[in-house]
């Protein structure tokens, strides 16, 4: 049996994988290519919806029901807040997130302790799962990871604000209560995960990771649903019965999922689950790992190919439903923009150190900066942070996928406008 050890930070562990992995190398290589051309398919939704039989029917939301076509007036007929609305949902995530950056550069001048209970001076478990270059005694260590949580901000109270307005709209609504939860759990991420990358504490990070689970889970629940209040409809069921059905349906499985999933997490935080390194990082999965037996056990190149095959496999189930049952595919000009952002950031996201460890881009702007502090120079040390701080790929995840979300939560209203409508 081979010696334990770990692969070294800033060396790429797929080649690691790949060795280590059954498969043969050839067809490593083939389904790697695979995995790669078909994030291509998803940027082109009118090709794939003509490609599987849907008509131009299916296609008509923008221009017959939204009469736009235009990105901003149709997030406003979406969600039903007017375009001062929009601004001001803006308004008030750039005020939010100003304030810190405000706060960080009072800061400045001294060192900045986080309390103690919180054990922001473990950096363990961060420092395995990311790149970004971190700012000791500030208030915000690391200001990409930190900062981008800007998008999820502003879509949490997007949804929020959308669901109130809606609430007391005189149109036909559905989902109000569980979008409503959707919107605070959003809230819950964007603030949990500002504090996990502004001072790695570890209550934060499960919190982050627990809202980030009922955040993804909970569009393709409420499509599900509404698929639900489709079908019962056109079984002759009465629209109101079937949209109460469909609501308190979708209300309970997120309830129980929020609630079981955070006493999963809520264990794992008492038993130190994440405390002296990260259990899912796939260098500590190897085969060579020292970590291999506290970890989530060894990984295959399978698991890897079908976690980044994410952004694919989540329109399969969507594309069913269009067909079966909405017959609509509701908002194009949001289709495009859904798959587009989370087709980039996923996959940029496969580079980070939790995953692939392959920003070697980011380790030479660290290096570039930490010459620059020694020379004094401050202006050049600020330009590289920044460009490690922008190309960060939690940060691009973070953008890209605030994007995804205030896109998927629109596009899946403009197929409720229809459904609603029909019925």
């Amino acid at each position: 049996m081979c010696k334990a050890y770990l692969t070294p930070y800033w060396t790429c562990v797929y080649n690691e994988l790949s060795r280590h992995d059954p498969i043969p190398l050839p067809l490593q290589r083939i389904f790697l290519c695979l995995v790669a051309l078909s994030y291509l398919p998803i940027m082109f939704p009118l090709a794939i919806g003509h490609l599987v039989g849907l008509d131009d029917s299916y296609f008509d939301f923008d221009k017959v029901v939204a009469h736009t076509s235009t990105l901003l007036p149709l997030m406003s007929v979406t969600t039903t807040l007017s375009q001062m609305q929009l601004y001001v949902c803006f308004s008030l995530t750039a005020a939010f997130f100003a304030t810190l950056v405000w706060a960080d550069m009072t800061a400045a001048e001294r060192p900045f302790r986080w309390r103690k209970a919180w054990d922001t001076d473990n950096n363990t478990c961060y420092d395995d799962m990311f790149c970004e270059p971190s700012r000791k005694d500030r208030l915000i260590r690391r200001p990409g990871n930190t900062l981008s949580n800007f998008f999820y901000f502003f879509s949490a109270i997007l949804v929020l604000a959308s669901t109130y307005s809606r609430a007391f709209n005189s149109e036909k609504t559905i989902f109000i209560l569980s979008d409503t939860t959707f919107g605070i759990m959003m809230l819950i991420l964007s603030v949990s995960s500002t504090f996990w990358h502004g001072c790695n504490a570890s209550w934060a990070h499960v919190v982050d990771l627990w809202s980030m689970e009922a955040v993804i889970l909970y569009l393709p629940v409420r499509m599900m649903s509404l698929g639900a209040f489709g079908t019962l409809c056109k079984h002759s069921w009465d629209p109101n019965m079937a949209s109460n059905i469909a609501s308190v349906a979708c209300m309970f499985v997120y309830l129980v999922h929020i609630l079981s999933n955070g006493s999963r997490w809520k264990k794992k935080y008492d038993n130190k689950f994440l405390h002296s390194h990260c259990p899912f990082a796939v260098r500590n999965r190897l085969p060579n790992s020292p970590y291999l037996k506290t970890s989530m056990g060894p990984i295959s190149l399978v698991e890897v190919y079908m976690f980044a095959l994410m952004p694919v496999s989540q329109n399969i189930p969507s594309l069913i439903l269009v067909k079966t049952v909405y017959g609509t595919l509701g908002s194009i000009c949001f289709v495009k923009i859904l798959n587009i952002s989370l087709a980039l950031g996923w996959g940029y996201r496969m580079t980070e150190r939790w995953a692939f460890d392959a920003c070697r881009h980011i380790k030479f702007f660290s290096e570039r900066m930490e010459v620059s502090k020694k020379n004094e120079d401050h202006l050049k040390s600020f330009a590289w942070m920044t460009l490690a701080a922008v190309l960060s790929p939690t940060a691009v995840l973070h953008y890209c996928t605030g994007i995804t979300l205030t896109a998927a939560f629109c596009h899946a209203m403009s197929i409720e406008m229809i459904m609603l409508h029909k019925f």
